[in-house]
Parts: C-alpha cells; sequence; structure tokens
C-alpha cells in the first residue's frame, strides 16, 4: 500500500505541478509572514522584522529545493526542469544549436547505420528456435585446414554421438527444373531427414523428409521454399502431390516451408533428400555439411570431446589424416569472414562519432566561456555546483538526443545505400534495418555523446568563479591556460582524422594493387559467361552429354560478333573450389603421408583461347582427344613450377588421379596461372582435366563467350536462342560478365574502401572545421591584441604568421599523436591488405602531408583576416 502511494503522489507532483508549486510559494509567503509578525511582537521595526525572518527563514529558493527534495519524484521532475530549461537556454541560439546537431547527426547517424550491419550480420540471433544451441560440425587438419563430411563421419557420428540431440547433413546444390515454362536453373539445397527437425522448422503445407524419402534409391520428393512457391505456383493450395521435373526426373511435392525460412544465406528454390548410402561409409570422402542441435546443459567443449572420442571410431583409413574436432556456433558458418571488416568498419565511424564530440565540445566551451558571469550569478543566488554542472549536462544531453533524432533519418537513408553497394558475400542484408536493438543502441550513444561532450565544460566551468562577477567574464576567458583544453580537443581531432585517413590510403593502395595484378584472363569486358547442366535425367550417356556440349559451342560460335567461346567446369573465381589429390611419376607420394589437394576443372577446347589466359608451354587440347579420351592432360603454371621448376620441364611428365585403377596421363601443355582464390590470392595450382576422363566428370559447365557485343541490347536473347536450338530444355544460369565476376571477387575490398574513405572524408571535414574554429576564436579574442601590434609597426605577414604558427602546432601535434596510433591499430587489418603493408611509407607520408596542407588552408582564412584588422576599429572593440 506505502508504494501504491507513493506512485499516486509521484503521479500528482508530476500531473499538477503549476498547482503544487502555487501552493509551496503560498506557503511559504504565509511562513514568512507569520515570522515577520512574530518578530514585531517582539519589539522589532518591520524592516528589522523582515531582515530577521529572512535571515531565519534562509534563502526562498534553498527552502523550495529542500521541500521538493522531500516530495515523490523529486528527481525525475528536477531533471524534466533541467531539460526544459536547457530547452528554452538553447532555443535562444539557434546558429550554435544547428551547427552542433547536424555534427553530433553525421556521427550518430553513420554509427547507428553500421551498427545495424554489424548487429543485422553477426549479433542477432539466427530465426530458429534456441538459435544457441544450434552447432556447425568440421574436422581441422594438421596443416591448418579443415574437412566437412562424407558417409563414414556423418554415420559415424550420428550413430555414436552422446551430446547432440540428433545431427544433420546438408549441402547447397543447382538443378535444372523443366516442364512448366521456360527451363530454370536454380539453387537446391540437400538435407538430410534429420537436419529440418533439428532447425525445429514447421511446415506450411504438407510434410518434411522422413526416413523412407532419405533412403538411397528411394522415390525422389521435393520440398519448395515458400518464395518459389508463390512464384512458380501462385501460392496454389492443392499443390501437395504435384509434380516437379528436377534434372530431368519427376518428384513428387510433399511439402512448402514457411516464408521466414532462411538457411545460412542460400537462396534455395527447392529441398531435396540427400538419400546418404552407408555402403559408401568405409571410403574417405568429404563432400557435404553437417550440424546439430546440443542436448540442454552441453557445451562447446564438451561437444568437441564428444567429436574426437568418435574420429577414433572411423574406418582405420581415416587414422592417417590425423583430424581433429572443430565443432563451433552455427552462426560462424552464416558469418564467415566478414566480421573482421565489419568491426573494423564500425570502429571507424566511431572514431568519427568521437571526433564530432570534439568539435561539438569545443563549440560549448566558447559557449560556455561566454556564459561565465551567468553561471557566477546563479551560484551567488545560491546554485549548488551540482545544479549547475547539471543544468550544463541537460543542454549537452538535449542535444545528443536532437543529433541522435536527426541521426536515425540519416541513418536509415545510410542502410539503403549499403544495402545496395554491400558486397554479394556479406549475409543476412536482408535482416539489416532500424529494429528495437538498433533503437536502443542509437538512444544509448546519444545519451553518452552527449555526457561525454558535456563533461569538457563541466569539469572547465562547473564551479564558477566569483570574480567574474565583477570582470564580466572577459579577463578569465582571455587568459592562455583557457586554450588549452580547446587546443587538447582539436589535437585530438586531427589524430584520430589522420588514423581513418590512413586507413583508408591503406585500403586504396590495395584496391589499386587488385586492379593491377594479372587475374588470369584479358579485357574482361568482353566475356560473357553462363552455366548449362546437362542431367543424367536428360542425357544419360556422357559421350552423347560432350558431344551436347560441343555442338552448343559451335552454334554459339556463329552468333554475329562472337570471335571465340570455350567452357570449362569453372570459370575463374566463380567460387567453385573443387578439388583432389593426384599422384605424379617423378615424385611418388611417401608412404604414411598424404598427396597435397589440387584445384581440378574439366574444360574443352577453346577455353585458353577465349579466355585470354597464355600458354606457357606445350599446347591445349582438341575434340578429338576429348570424345576419343586419350590420356593427355594440362596443367596449370604454378602446379608446374611446384614440381618441375620451369614450366617447359613438365612437358611429356605424367600425372594421375588417385583411384588405383587411373591410367596416367600426359602433361601436353602448361597455361599461365589463373587467381582462382581472389585477386588478393597467388595463382591457384590448378589441373584441367578433359571433359571426358575416369577421374572427374562434370556435367554442369560453364562457357565463357568472347566477343564486342557483349552488354549490347538482344545479345543474350541470340545466346540463348542458339543454345536452345540444340536443345530446348536447357536453362540458362549465372549469366554474368567476366568484368562482373572480377567486380564481385573485388567486391569485399571496395566496399570497405568506400565506407572507409566516406568516414575518413567526414573526419577530415569535422577535424578541419575544428581547427578553423579554434583559430578564428582566437582571432576574434586577440583582435585588441593584434590591433595594438598593427599600431606599433608590425606588418601584415607578420600577423598571418602569428597565427599560421600556432595553427602548424596544433597540426603537426596532431599528425605526430596519430601517425604513432596508426602504426598500432593498422596492424589489426592484415589481413585485408594486399600489395601494401600496414606500415607502408608512402601512404603514411601522402596522407601526413595531405592533411598537413588542408589544415594549413583551413588556418589561413581566420590568419589572413587577423591581418587585415584596421587598427583603430580594433583599439575601440569591447573584447
Amino acid at each position: 500500500m506505502q508504494f501504491v502511494a507513493w506512485l499516486s503522489a509521484l503521479w500528482k507532483n508530476l500531473t499538477e505541478r503549476r498547482q503544487r508549486e502555487s501552493d509551496l510559494d503560498e506557503e511559504i509567503r504565509a511562513t514568512f509572514d507569520l515570522i515577520v509578525a512574530e518578530k514585531i511582537q517582539a519589539g522589532l521595526t518591520l524592516d528589522a522584522a523582515r531582515r530577521a525572518a529572512s535571515i531565519e527563514l534562509g534563502g526562498v529558493e534553498q527552502v523550495k529545493e529542500q521541500i521538493r527534495y522531500a516530495k515523490a519524484g523529486f528527481l525525475l521532475d528536477s531533471v524534466l526542469r533541467d531539460f526544459r530549461y536547457a530547452a528554452r537556454s538553447l532555443r535562444k541560439h539557434p546558429g550554435f544549436v544547428a551547427a552542433a546537431v547536424l555534427t553530433l547527426a553525421l556521427g550518430t547517424g553513420a554509427t547507428t547505420a553500421i551498427f545495424s550491419v554489424v548487429y543485422g550480420v553477426l549479433l542477432k540471433p539466427l530465426p530458429f528456435d534456441e538459435p544457441e544451441h544450434l552447432v556447425s560440425l568440421m574436422h581441422a587438419t594438421p596443416e591448418g585446414g579443415s574437412r566437412n563430411h562424407g558417409p563414414a563421419t556423418y554415420f559415424t557420428y550420428r550413430d555414436n554421438q552422446q551430446v547432440f540431440e540428433e545431427i544433420g547433413a546438408w549441402e547447397s546444390n543447382e538443378v535444372s527444373i523443366t516442364g512448366r515454362g521456360d527451363p530454370e536453373h536454380l539453387e537446391a539445397l540437400s538435407v538430410s531427414d534429420s537436419t529440418l527437425p533439428i532447425l525445429r522448422v514447421q511446415p506450411v503445407r504438407g510434410r518434411f523428409f522422413n526416413e523412407e524419402d532419405d533412403e538411397p534409391g528411394g522415390p525422389l520428393r521435393v520440398v519448395l521454399t515458400y518464395g518459389y512457391w508463390q512464384r512458380r505456383f501462385g501460392g496454389a493450395e492443392n499443390v501437395i502431390g504435384q509434380l516437379l521435373e528436377i534434372d530431368g526426373t519427376p518428384s513428387e511435392i510433399i511439402g512448402v516451408l514457411p516464408s521466414s525460412f532462411r538457411f545460412l544465406g542460400i537462396d534455395a528454390a527447392v529441398l531435396l533428400p540427400m538419400q546418404l548410402d552407408r555402403a559408401n561409409a568405409t571410403y574417405i570422402e568429404f563432400d557435404f555439411q553437417a550440424l546439430a542441435r546440443l542436448k540442454p546443459g552441453a557445451t562447446l567443449a564438451q561437444a568437441n570431446a564428444d567429436v574426437a572420442r568418435m574420429i577414433s571410431l572411423l574406418p582405420p583409413v581415416f587414422a592417417r589424416l590425423e583430424l581433429r574436432p572443430n565443432v563451433r556456433p552455427l552462426a560462424d558458418d552464416v558469418i564467415g569472414n566478414v566480421g573482421e571488416i565489419l568491426w573494423i568498419l564500425l570502429a571507424a565511424v566511431g572514431v568519427v562519432l568521437l571526433i564530432a564530440c570534439g568539435n561539438v565540445a569545443n563549440l560549448f566551451l566558447v559557449r560556455a566561456e561566454g556564459r561565465q558571469q551567468e553561471l557566477a550569478m546563479r551560484a551567488a543566488l545560491g546554485a549548488s555546483r551540482g545544479r549547475i554542472a547539471r543544468g550544463l549536462l541537460s543542454e549537452s544531453v538535449l542535444l545528443g538526443l536532437a543529433g541522435g533524432a536527426l541521426g536515425l533519418v540519416l541513418a536509415q537513408a545510410g542502410i539503403g545505400l549499403l544495402r545496395r553497394i554491400a558486397p554479394a558475400e556479406l549475409p543476412r542484408v536482408d535482416e539489416i534495418g532500424i529494429d528495437p536493438m538498433v533503437l536502443l543502441f542509437a538512444l544509448v550513444i546519444s545519451v553518452l555523446t552527449g555526457v561525454l561532450f558535456g563533461l569538457t565544460p563541466v569539469l572547465r566551468f562547473g564551479t564558477p568563479n566569483a570574480t567574474a562577477l565583477k570582470e564580466g567574464g572577459r579577463s578569465a576567458s582571455d587568459a592562455p591556460g583557457r586554450h588549452r583544453t580547446r587546443n587538447g580537443l582539436v589535437v585530438s581531432q586531427i589524430a584520430l582524422a589522420l588514423v581513418l585517413l590512413i586507413v583508408s590510403g591503406l585500403m586504396i593502395r590495395t584496391f589499386v594493387a587488385m586492379r593491377q595484378v594479372d587475374p588470369g584472363f584479358t579485357r574482361p569486358e568482353e566475356v560473357q559467361t553462363f552455366v548449362l547442366a546437362i542431367p543424367a535425367g536428360l542425357i544419360d550417356d556422357p559421350q552423347q552429354a560432350a558431344r551436347t556440349f560441343e555442338s552448343i559451342e559451335e552454334r554459339l560460335a556463329q552468333v554475329p560478333g562472337v570471335t571465340s567461346v570455350g567452357l570449362s567446369s569453372s570459370i575463374t573465381m566463380d567460387g567453385e573450389d573443387n578439388g583432389n589429390s593426384i599422384e605424379v611419376e617423378e615424385f611418388p607420394i611417401p608412404e604414411g603421408t598424404l598427396a597435397p589437394l589440387f584445384r581440378f576443372k574439366s574444360f574443352a577446347p577453346g577455353y585458353f583461347e577465349t579466355m585470354g589466359n597464355r600458354l606457357v608451354a606445350g599446347r591445349s587440347i582438341t575434340w578429338s582427344e576429348v570424345h576419343e579420351q586419350r590420356p593427355v592432360i594440362v596443367i596449370s603454371e604454378p602446379l608446374a613450377r611446384e614440381y618441375w621448376g620451369e614450366p617447359a620441364r613438365a612437358l611429356g611428365k605424367r600425372v594421375r588421379g588417385m583411384a588405383p585403377d587411373a591410367p596416367w596421363r600426359e602433361v601436353v601443355g602448361v597455361v599461365g596461372g589463373e587467381r582462382d582464390d581472389g585477386l588478393n590470392q597467388p595463382p591457384t595450382a590448378i589441373v584441367y582435366w578433359p571433359m571426358l576422363n575416369e577421374s572427374y566428370r562434370w556435367r554442369t559447365m560453364a562457357y565463357a563467350v568472347r566477343s564486342s557485343r557483349v552488354g549490347a541490347p538482344g545479345f543474350l536473347r541470340e545466346l540463348q536462342q542458339a543454345v536452345w536450338s540444340v536443345n530446348s530444355n536447357l536453362p540458362l544460369a549465372a549469366v554474368q560478365t567476366l568484368e562482373e565476376i572480377r567486380a564481385v571477387s573485388m567486391a569485399q575490398t571496395s566496399f570497405a574502401m568506400v565506407m572507409l574513405a566516406i568516414a575518413a572524408s567526414v573526419a577530415l571535414l569535422i577535424g578541419i572545421v575544428g581547427i578553423y574554429g579554434v583559430i578564428a576564436y582566437v582571432v576574434t579574442k586577440r583582435t585588441r591584441e593584434v590591433g595594438i601590434r598593427v599600431a606599433l609597426g608590425a606588418r601584415t605577414g607578420d600577423v598571418r604568421r602569428l597565427f599560421l604558427r600556432q595553427g602548424l602546432a596544433l597540426t603537426m601535434t596532431g599528425i605526430a599523436f596519430g601517425t604513432g596510433a596508426a602504426m598500432l591499430l593498422t596492424r589489426v587489418m592484415s589481413s585485408l591488405l594486399f600489395g601494401v603493408g600496414p606500415m607502408d611509407p608512402a601512404t603514411y607520408v601522402a596522407v601526413a602531408a595531405s592533411l598537413a596542407a588542408v589544415a594549413m588552408v583551413a588556418t589561413y582564412l581566420p590568419a589572413r583576416r587577423a591581418s587585415r584588422v584596421d587598427p583603430v576599429v580594433a583599439l575601440r572593440a569591447d573584447v
């Protein structure tokens, strides 16, 4: 009951404040009159009685404060009154408010926008029930690499695990869907019968896969994603039981996923059963992923220990691999390698926010210096140091909140821009937005920034100087010691801006270096690429499939403007990383050791010529060698150098696949290196197998078409018609130019470069405004001194140099501190750099010189104004 009464009193004190204040005034006035009457009865005159009553009662405002303090909700009411007073005070200075709010909005908006990306990508829980219990099962190797799963590991772990509720398997692939309008080549997700139950997903129509569906050789069934159901079937209620032709095989639709289903950034149209065969559980094979759900109370450490135990239960052939457990949160598979760059970007915009705070703190200092007489008067009237400090902080927090509100508007616009320029490998882009957590973050940093830049004037002027009442606040403001805080803030701004400029400069140097490397192809803007798949359900005979690929190549070459056509299982930098080991006749694999892994590609004649990749030695292959399956092979220059030093020495040597009955193949050509893993990675060692071979067969091939008409209207349609003239059931997929592929490989670097350049530019702008403001303020405060100097014979150049020296001193000090900080901080971004080190002297010198030059321009403007001061006017000025 006491709490209810307290709440009732609080509500009345807040909602009936004016009436309460009026009652309080009447009560104090009545008390005062009563004391005066008593003093008069005691024999004092009216004036003496009033004076005695005032002494006995104390200051009226102090008495009011004591009475308010005893009431419920005093603190909240006091804070609200401080904010109301701050709002009235700031309303009188619209220019100051606009400058402060805009500066803070830039910093807060940028920080909020990047935090929304960090939260949406890195911190936001996965959209599954109890996502913290979902883990990815991987293996680590002694060489520092990783291995996923095959039938042996999957069935062994599923049968013998102790800490997981269940283990599931999955892999992404591509399928051709025909029979419903134009053929489509779409992404698919193959899962075991336990995968969707592990994720605790419920179908909106039908059911998911069961053990019977997942049996090898069973009837093919399919689950549709919600988006594909809506797009292809119009959301038809009777979709369950219909047939969908996938890779030439009719498949029964048994279920539909909910619209909220998102799985690790895979944009699948359909889900298929994996139908793993236990008969293959004795071989070394790693070609799909596995996930699991931890039992309640189980930890990652226990999960890794359990997998370590089960590794020893694998078939003996696995012992030489020396696998180690690597159980990690499933969210890590979503994040991939983008976490580092996002944290760096968040730190960068955080620096921008600090620079903005420094700038606004300088503005507050200047304003507080002009209010010293006011603050001293309030102290003389009884205001405590805490009350004065609270008033100053109320103004700063109010500005911080206003900057945060405007910053949210800028952040919303910035998020739209981020979504458009974000690299393709940035996951969960559709989950980036202004949600409650981002709003809370914006509120917190708005308040914190308000407190941060408000503390500077509080610490400097929170205890008013009584002499300000006599001196009007002028002499104290002119004292040299008063400039130290402002100078320190400017030095900090320059140092922080320099750090961001150096980081941005290093990313620009990286981007330029990546553009200058030889990627393994030439004139990418002239090469159109696309993918074709010929499933066994459409053409079962591999020979016939190869001849179909050849016929399509010949038909494409007849399209007007086409100069050459080639095909390969993988285009350079398209993300395909299929690899395996080979045996080199001259270099037998020592007993008990593992053969190194190399990238495998299946190709056909014309591929190297179309891509513009030069033959370093020997020749390519012919179509007759493909169809007759002659034992020939081509390798890349890095692979040739690894074994034989010189590419020419590899010609005539023999290699073969790891299968026991694999025939030896003669190396007939060595081709230049392809940077298959990206422009920032070294050329990849690649084995190029003829399209038909015993070790590496691929039914999905990527075509490269070189033409000056690439990008012209109608050109893609002509290519599509050329393909359909051979077989109308073959859809074109992954249609993109080679230039677009290269751009994607550089997308993360270009994204970081653009974002850091924007942050650095904003930091530079705010920092330069800061140094300009300080020098301009100093010029204003020293106008009388300048007038005296000019009157005594000082020349214009002398006056300019006076202020230029001060600006130069601040700039060089900031550059010195910023250089030291950059040398320490840029090391964390070493993995993002290419062709340049984190302490590249050229970048440091160029950035420092540019910053110094711009700062000097900002200093020169007020210095020039000072040199033009009329001494007569200056000596009459009231400074």
